[in-house]
């Protein structure tokens, strides 16, 4: 269970990127196999599909596999790029809350509705809230875990 919640983003995009390639699957057999096409498919496929995306860029941020420049910071001295990497994750830690904030506000106040299966908007627009959250909720991880290693990083400064 624990690793369940370590890799819930991992977890949860694997089934959504499997509910969209299966579904786009069985639409297209249906299309143009049997002349059938049903409008709520491509809904719940799109649906999934904008949620796979999110996960997949909160798994990367966990896992801080995003694209980086290190040029500045492997030229700094140990402290300094301690201390850049500090002010870096502070300007992460609010600008993240800053698109969680908004992106609840965004959630809530959709009123649009799907068309075919007549689904509120607000379970496709969770996806962002989720997202922004839990990088949220990294970015102040990673900031905690960083003011330690500069407290306590001075015996790492003086070995470099």
């Amino acid at each position: 269970m624990k690793n369940f919640f370590r890799n819930i983003e991992v977890i949860l995009g694997s089934i959504t990127i499997s509910i969209t390639v299966l579904s786009v699957i069985i639409n297209v057999i249906l299309r143009y196999g049997f002349g059938i096409q049903f409008a709520w498919i491509e809904e719940v496929s799109v649906g999934c599909f904008i949620w796979t995306v999110f996960l997949g860029a909160t798994a990367a941020y966990k896992d801080k596999a995003l694209i980086g420049v290190e040029v500045l910071t492997q030229a700094l001295p140990y402290r300094g790029r301690r201390f850049l990497e500090l002010i870096i994750y502070t300007l992460l830690f609010v600008l993240n809350a800053t698109l969680f904030y908004l992106s609840y506000n965004y959630a809530v106040g959709s009123g649009k509705i799907t068309a075919a299966l007549e689904v509120s908007y607000i379970y496709i627009n969770a996806s962002i809230v989720f997202s922004f959250g839990m990088m949220t909720f990294y970015s102040l991880k990673f900031l905690i875990e960083d003011i330690i290693s500069l407290i306590g990083g001075q015996e790492k400064a003086k070995k470099n």
